[in-house]
């Protein structure tokens, strides 16, 4: 009986120390709230065709991103840079930039066989989502 008391009390302090933690993986967000989003200085990019079509996620995991030149620049990782997920609220599927990657960079985002987007970011983006028309 006393091993058992001593296992639950043990169980209970690891749950309240346990770091808070949110729906996802490594690559991927599944849950956001737009508050969340503002305070971590998040920016959702969402990508969307002439004809008002998403992208989805698949295309979204071909992507290319790199600061400032297309051609040259820093070649962005998933997970250290950014990361796939939904947005706060109409829950369409883009990605999430982090504020070391875009804060007050222009960015490249090269998306085979659609072509290439190139966008400039500041303060005034943090914590929205932002569409971004790809196609030719």
């Amino acid at each position: 009986m006393r091993i058992l008391h001593l296992s639950l009390t043990l169980l209970a302090l690891l749950v309240t120390l346990a770091p808070a933690s949110h729906a996802g993986s490594e690559r991927l967000i599944m849950n956001m709230t737009a508050q969340r989003m503002a305070q971590e200085h998040l920016i959702h990019a969402r990508f969307v065709s002439r004809d008002g079509t998403a992208l989805e996620s698949n295309a979204l995991q071909q992507i290319a991103i790199r600061e400032k030149d297309c051609e040259s620049g820093r070649a962005f990782e998933m997970t250290r840079d950014y990361k796939i997920g939904y947005e706060p609220e109409k829950k369409q599927v883009g990605l999430y930039l982090l504020p070391h990657a875009w804060k007050d960079k222009t960015l490249c985002f090269s998306i085979p066989g659609l072509g290439r987007i190139e966008k400039q970011f500041t303060d005034t983006d943090s914590g929205r989502s932002i569409p971004l028309l790809v196609g030719y």
